[in-house]
């Protein structure tokens, strides 16, 4: 039964890569005006690396930038694991239409066209150690300032928010980008001060950054001590 279900998973990411949407899909797999999103899988690996990788990406934060493709597919195994054991973890975004290109936010060059299925980003809502699900988004520049991380941000919380687990999101005070869409989707600030070295190898030092968490209810103290030692 787990292989059959595996296969008709392929089918779809398949169908998904090329911006057509299932008439019928599981409830992993979602779908909006302008975007798809299906769990990461190991295919994904090459296209989330660029865009990890991207130091466009972590204008907020250049030192997280991914340098091995290894992490990409550290991302998929955790991915992997969130899915298995809470039935939510990390979604590729690919785009249902063309994407005609568009200046770039706050300069006039023009951005890059990008074609029905391209792979434009991730959103994850893992669960952590600590009991609550770890929300965010990242997606290439070339797709910014034209409410697609709203559109895959709602989305994900909606599906996020089918368990009882707490929906949380770390993010610096100095990208308020990011902080609007967090603020429009619906949750709500519960914590702001400086950020502590992340506990994980591969966790960017963020002692000196001014850190805000958001969530979709009120944490337990124990939980939100928790989250901010995550850094």
């Amino acid at each position: 039964m787990r292989g059959a279900q595996l296969l008709r998973d392929d089918r779809r990411r398949a169908s998904w890569k090329h911006g057509e949407v299932p008439e019928s899909s599981a409830p992993e797999f979602l779908s909006t005006t302008r975007l798809a999103l299906a769990p990461l899988a190991a295919a994904d690996v090459a296209e989330v690396h660029a865009i990890y990788a991207d130091p466009g990406t972590w204008l907020h934060l250049p030192s997280g930038r991914h340098t091995a493709l290894a992490q990409a597919e550290r991302m998929v195994e955790e991915s992997e694991q969130s899915w298995a054991a809470s039935g939510v973890g990390r979604w590729a975004i690919r785009l249902r239409h063309d994407l005609p290109g568009t200046a770039l936010p706050g300069t006039a060059l023009p951005g890059t066209a990008l074609a029905a299925g391209t792979l434009i980003g991730v959103a994850s809502a893992t669960l952590m150690d600590c009991g609550a699900r770890n929300f965010g988004y990242r997606l290439t520049p070339a797709s910014w300032g034209i409410g697609l991380a709203t559109e895959a941000a709602t989305v994900a919380l909606a599906a996020a928010q089918a368990s009882a687990y707490p929906v949380t999101a770390r993010v610096l005070a100095g990208n308020p980008a990011s902080v609007r869409v967090l603020e429009r989707i619906g949750l709500t600030l519960v914590w702001r001060g400086q950020g502590v070295a992340g506990t994980a190898s591969d966790q960017p030092a963020t002692a000196a950054l001014e850190r805000l968490i958001f969530a979709d209810r009120p944490l337990e103290p124990d939980l939100l001590a928790a989250i901010i030692n995550l850094g």
